[in-house]
């Protein structure tokens, strides 16, 4: 890979990330001379993550004999819940006054200025919200071109998700079964945030509803096996 190539390349605690797999990640150093200033949390980075499946078939009236039974048996349920960790994402300076980047098709991966001592890594996008929100940040100038934010210093808002699944199988005759399904996504309506807008000064910035995860969907079905 020529040197040039190399250099577009973001460091992952001292190893090259070589794209950008989300909108909050810029694959572009901000002073391509300067690579220790691109160290920071990978983009994958989710320090947690908690998943747990199931398929519950309920032993009432198995055998499904007789009206009642045909009412009665054959319902299973089946579950899928994920509780995980928000992704990182690098506050962004929206401009170039330096011409630092010119060129990247990507957009400008310049970074502003911190106006603050706090430390944002730990907070929350609604308590970086509550500290001042963009005020805690400064632009770039021709003069001073590069920031002193960190790559990925903010952390979005996790996912918290249950999908739900309800069957009911109803036995026709040997080797014949109607079913009817219904599938809740998303069944307890969860506000899951996805990546605010990162360009400090956007009218959007740290905006979580211009961004918000699917509401609740249901979808109902029939089948017939034989």
């Amino acid at each position: 890979m020529p040197p040039a190539e190399r250099e577009t390349q973001l460091i992952q605690h001292g190893r090259p990330e070589v794209f950008n797999p989300s909108s909050g990640e810029i694959a572009f150093p901000q002073d391509p001379t300067n690579r220790d200033a691109e160290r920071a949390r990978s983009t994958y980075d989710r320090p947690h993550r908690f998943t747990i499946n199931g398929v519950f078939e309920l032993l009432v009236m198995r055998q499904q004999r007789g009206v009642v039974g045909k009412i009665l048996g054959g319902w299973q349920l089946n579950g899928f819940l994920t509780l995980q960790s928000g992704a990182p994402f690098t506050v962004l300076n929206g401009s170039d006054p330096g011409g630092i980047v010119t060129g990247n098709l990507v957009g400008t991966s310049i970074r502003p200025f911190l106006n603050t001592n706090l430390d944002l890594s730990r907070m929350t996008v609604r308590e970086v919200q509550a500290a001042g929100g963009s005020s805690l940040f400064r632009g770039v100038t021709a003069a001073n071109p590069i920031g002193n934010a960190g790559r990925n210093i903010l952390r979005a808002n996790g996912i918290n998700r249950l999908d739900f699944g309800l069957i009911k199988n109803t036995r026709i005759r040997e080797g014949h079964t109607f079913q009817i399904h219904a599938n809740f996504f998303n069944a307890t309506n969860s506000r899951d945030w996805g990546i605010p807008n990162g360009t400090y000064n956007a009218p959007a910035f740290l905006n979580e509803g211009a961004v918000e995860a699917q509401n609740r969907r249901v979808q109902v079905g029939l089948r017939y096996v034989f």
